[in-house]
């Protein structure tokens, strides 16, 4: 059976392609996808550029490697022109990333601030509910914060 399993998976990783679309819902969520959806936006389509996966080499621990190593000599390469495209789509990519992260933390902290200042009247109706609302909201506050650090940490390491 898992033999089986490995060869289908083998099959099918030839067919991966590198088209990306951006999806942006009602609401303001920014999607990435390689599945082209409705009102969705073509960003990245490089059909010659696909890289074979590397084969696997068993069950062996990999080995550390010393900063000395050369690249192997059928290492796929890439042009300048090519990388350069390809950098500047993932700084665009991670720059609206940031934009959409900080409007929803903004939202997020809007609703956090309504829900405290409704927190009588919600909290004596049921406070089960309300710490409920307000954890949510917090962990929504948080996700945000957190993807925001990851996304410029990412961004600095870009420049």
């Amino acid at each position: 059976m898992l033999k089986y399993l490995f060869i289908s998976i083998l099959c099918i990783a030839p067919l991966a392609h590198a088209d990306i679309y951006k999806y942006v819902d009602e609401h303001g969520n920014v999607t990435f996808s390689n599945i082209p959806m409705r009102n969705a936006q073509r960003i990245l389509a490089e059909p010659g550029a696909l890289i074979p996966a590397p084969r696997s080499r068993g069950n062996s621990a990999p080995k550390e490697r010393s900063p000395q190593t050369a690249t192997p000599g059928n290492f796929p390469r890439v042009d300048a022109a090519t990388q350069k495209s390809r950098d500047s789509n993932r700084q665009l990519i991670l720059n609206e990333e940031l934009a959409s992260e900080q409007k929803n933390l903004a939202e997020a902290r809007r609703l956090l601030a309504e829900a405290e200042s409704s927190r009588s009247a919600e909290e004596k109706a049921s406070p089960q509910k309300y710490v409920e609302k307000m954890g949510r909201i917090r962990n929504n506050m948080t996700l945000h914060e957190k993807n925001i650090t990851a996304l410029q940490s990412e961004i600095s390491r870009l420049r």
